[in-house]
């Protein structure tokens, strides 16, 4: 019996440690019934629905893009062609200007009246003149009413007449430059007795006018913008890499966004470099004829900036094979094996005509739909037959 107690405890005493476990944390998220992309779009198709559906394939192959990027810009008005005019000096405006307004070179736009700092005691000044020039006045009256007053008793001279009625004249003159200067002072005693004319500088059309009539401004003040719109510029902003597979060029073909509308023609012209770290773009200008006014700035246009030859390689399949879903994603049907088919996404790269250059998603060599690919799209969602 000590035997047995002696063994269990010497038993007990080399057997390990237990060790303590630990209870693992939740997940954060749980995925329920996860199925892969792939086994989700597998159609397998009977011979004759195939064959009434009209399935044609093609391969996708490997080539160079297209000789060209497409690419959006704006227009802008030529540095240097839009002026800012300013007030000459502090002063009134008088006259109407609204943006829009086309206008020549030599207009007359806006006149303003300069305002003058008054000298000190000055209407005292101007009131004396008005009483000295009244006073020259009434003598000058007085001497020509004698005078032919004498003329008419035979006593004096015609000469004497006319000399009179002479001083008559200048001092009735004096006499109103006065009255009118010191009624203008106390009506406006900082307005200068001028008037400015402020005349278009160039031809074009007013971009935005910054003063009113009857405002007070001072000098240098901005009151109007006049832009030569006749040549403007298109910019555009490409990105930092592609601007080394674009070929030197000279002349581009510029045109509305839709693809609608005349083709212009656009020369490359040298301008400040211009480029957005941001967005990792690179700024390309290009000089267009605008006779009519039909560019605006800020119009937003597109561009085919041509390439170097074999400047890009991708996969291009026929354009009939794309297809789009109601997110903009983009895929096509690939031929996964005899009747059976997978849609599968891909990225596209552009289209030039009737071919689509992929980036990634397939393969040189499989299979796609170009024909039948939209009656397969309603098969697997339920629309078609």
């Amino acid at each position: 019996m000590k035997f047995l107690i002696v063994f269990a405890m010497v038993f007990i005493s080399c057997a390990p440690p237990v060790k303590e476990t630990k209870a693992k944390p939740a997940p954060a998220a749980k995925v329920e019934n996860r199925v892969k992309e792939s086994d989700l779009t597998l159609i397998t198709l009977s011979p004759d629905a195939e064959k009434r559906l009209g399935i044609e394939l093609a391969a996708v192959s490997e080539r160079s893009a297209s000789n060209q990027i497409i690419v959006a810009g704006e227009i802008i008005p030529i540095p240097g062609n839009a002026i800012i005019v300013t007030s000459p000096a502090s002063g009134a405006i008088t006259g109407a200007l609204n943006a829009g307004q086309q206008v020549n070179k030599g207009d007359v736009l806006f006149r303003l009246t300069p305002m003058v700092a008054p000298q000190r005691d000055v209407r005292v000044t101007f009131a004396a003149d008005l009483q000295s020039a009244k006073a020259r006045l009434d003598n000058a009256a007085i001497q020509l009413d004698r005078a032919r007053q004498l003329l008419r008793d035979l006593a004096g001279s015609q000469r004497n007449v006319d000399t009179a009625d002479q001083e008559f004249g200048m001092a009735k003159a004096a006499h109103d430059v006065a009255a009118e200067r010191l009624k203008r002072f106390d009506a406006n005693p900082l307005d200068a007795d001028i008037e400015l004319k402020i005349v278009a500088p160039s031809a074009g059309i007013v971009r935005q006018v910054l003063v009113s009539n009857g405002q007070v401004v001072t000098a240098g003040a901005m009151l109007f913008e006049v832009a030569d719109l006749t040549n403007v510029w298109f910019r555009s902003s490409v990105y930092a890499p592609d601007v080394r597979e674009i070929a030197a060029l000279t002349t581009i073909d510029v045109r509305d966004l839709d693809g609608a509308g005349p083709i212009l023609k656009a020369h490359r012209v040298s301008a400040p470099p211009t480029a957005d770290p941001l967005a990792a773009t690179t700024d390309l200008y290009f000089a267009l004829p605008n006779p009519v006014l039909q560019l605006h700035p800020g119009q937003r246009l597109s561009a085919s900036l041509p390439t170097r030859p074999n400047a890009r390689k991708g996969l291009s399949v026929p354009l009939s094979a794309i297809l789009y879903d109601i997110h903009g994603g983009v895929w096509v049907y690939v031929h996964q094996a005899p009747l059976t088919y997978r849609r599968q996404r891909v990225e596209l790269l552009e289209t030039a005509g009737q071919i689509a250059y992929l980036s990634r998603g397939v393969k040189a060599g499989m299979n796609v739909v170009t024909q039948g690919a939209a009656e397969l799209f309603g098969t697997e969602f339920g629309a078609g037959r």
